[in-house]
């Protein structure tokens, strides 16, 4: 698949997970170095503003939280990570592994966490597959 393609199809991936899982601020890709690959709103991607909603933000505590999630889980001997979720009092972080990235989503407080998590699933599964094809 081309490059345009791909990146069309992560772009409307992301799109969809944001209509249909209502709550969802902000979604991003998130690359295993920590980079932003994609996000939605597209604002978020482009914004050189800092704050909660900055896609490069999400993106690198989503990674380095991952990481720390992954090393733990690894010495526990509990496999690999299936998803990470941070609730704090202003929302959610959610982080789900995609194939070789992450989907990181931030959630409204009050969202519907379980419709939230089975859509942010089916999303990162789509993504991973979009970016292994080659």
């Amino acid at each position: 698949m081309k490059q345009r393609n791909r990146t069309r199809a992560v772009d409307e991936s992301l799109r969809r997970l944001s209509l249909v899982a209502e709550g969802v601020k902000t979604c991003v890709v998130v690359s295993a170095d920590g980079l932003a690959i994609a996000a939605y709103p597209q604002e978020a991607l482009n914004s050189s503003q800092s704050g909660p909603l900055n896609a490069a933000e999400v993106a690198a505590i989503s990674a380095r939280l991952a990481g720390l999630a992954e090393s733990s889980l690894n010495r526990l001997a509990q496999g690999r990570m299936g998803r990470l979720l941070l609730e704090g009092e202003q929302g959610t972080l959610l982080s789900c592994p995609a194939g070789d990235v992450t989907l990181a989503l931030l959630v409204e407080p009050g969202a519907s966490m379980g419709h939230v998590l089975f859509a942010a699933q089916k999303a990162a599964a789509e993504i991973g597959s979009i970016l292994a094809r080659t």
